[in-house]
This record gives C-alpha cells, structure tokens and sequence, in this order.
C-alpha cells in the first residue's frame, strides 16, 4: 500500500469512529434529556463549528441514528472493511445524519471540500424596516456544485428590503 492509501484508509478509520461515538453521544443525550456535545474530533477529521441540537429533530431521526450506529458498529470495529462499497454508503449515510444534528460539515482528512445542500428554508416577518433575506451566500465561498432550494420568505409590513436568496 503506497503512503497516501495509508493515510487515506487511516483516516476513514478514524472518521468512521468518530461518526459511531458521536452517534452514541447524541443518543445518550436525547434519552437522558440533557443537551448533547460535540466530541473532540481525532487527527485526520475536522468539524467546522459544531452546535449540536439540544433535542431530538424527531422520533424518525432518532430510529434512524439508531440503526446506522448498528450498522456501523462492526465497520467501526475491523470487522468489516471500511473501504467496501457497502460500508462507504452507510459511513455516508451516518454521516449525513451526525452532521445535520452536530449543525457543521464533518470532513475526513484528504478528502476534497464536499459540495453543500442548502434547503427548506422559511423566513416569516411580521414588520420588515430594514433588509431581510431568507439566504445570504458568498457565491465564491461555496464549493463547487453546491446546491441552494426551496428558499420562502414571506412578510408583512414591509418598509425596505426582503429577499429569498441573495448571491453576492
């Protein structure tokens, strides 16, 4: 194995762990009512200003971290490669839920920049006397193929400005 597949498979190893312990974090919290935290991240991962949830997005979410922890468990553990087809797509899948819930992207280390999905976003003002936008981005800040949609914004009373999406 040449050096930079050892540090490639190093750290999804210590990403995979990462993701199953701060599953269980989340977990333990939720059920025990307490705000969770936001682990420290090993070498070779990298979470950008976590702000984890204080409770439960819901039951749904709950299950389903539930099971892709259980999934994970014997990935995180050597039993299964890491590397396989099967095991990156349920790494991904954990990954994608520990970030929605940590509220900040989690990134392996020689990994490039992943692609944002920015949606669902509703803004409601009662009385708008300045500027307001449901979404302000810095297109050059954005990786590339980052995704922007479902942006409403309604309001009443307005006096100024009101924007669903501004790119600047």
């Amino acid at each position: 194995m040449d050096p930079l597949s050892a540090f490639a498979a190093a750290a999804l190893t210590q990403g995979v762990k990462f993701l199953y312990r701060q599953a269980g974090e989340f977990l333990s919290a939720w059920r025990a009512r307490r705000p969770p935290r936001a682990l420290d991240a090993p070498d070779g991962v990298t979470v950008t200003r976590p702000r984890p949830l204080a409770d439960p997005p819901g039951e749904a979410t709950v299950q389903l971290l539930e099971q892709l922890q259980a999934l994970v468990e014997p990935i995180q553990s050597g039993k299964i490669d890491a590397a396989s087809p099967a095991a990156r797509a349920t790494i991904e899948q954990l990954r994608d839920v520990v970030e929605a819930a940590l509220q900040a992207p989690v990134r392996f280390a020689g990994e490039p920049p992943r692609p944002l999905k920015i949606s669902d976003i509703h803004v409601v003002a009662e009385r708008v006397t300045g500027r307001v936008a449901g979404l302000r981005a810095d297109l050059a800040k954005l990786p590339g193929g980052s995704e922007i949609s479902r942006v409403d914004v309604k309001a009443k009373d307005v006096h100024d400005d009101v924007t669903g999406v501004e790119l600047i």
